[in-house]
């Protein structure tokens, strides 16, 4: 049986980017928020600002992992039914 690592970075940067309010999806369980200085100082809105973040690519990095072992277990079930053979009376 397999083990499985699960991973995470953040960053937290200055940007020159304009705010946009919303999340911006940059890829696969990618997203990125741009806060303003104010926000940025503030220890509760600095974590409201990743848990607002984090859960869309939480999100999507499971529906990944599930789908990604879903067809894994199905191809390994059409395997096994190819090498065993048909019982016959």
């Amino acid at each position: 049986m397999a083990n499985y690592k699960i991973k995470v970075h953040i960053e937290i940067v200055e940007s020159d980017e304009e705010i946009q309010g919303q999340l911006q999806e940059l890829g696969p369980g990618q997203f990125e928020l741009v806060l303003n200085e104010k926000e940025a100082i503030s220890i509760d809105d600095c974590e409201q600002a990743l848990l607002r973040v984090n859960y869309p690519a939480v999100r999507a990095a499971l529906a990944a992992h599930l789908s990604a072992m879903s067809k894994k277990k199905s191809k390994l079930r059409a395997e096994l039914e190819k090498s065993e053979p048909l019982a016959t009376e």
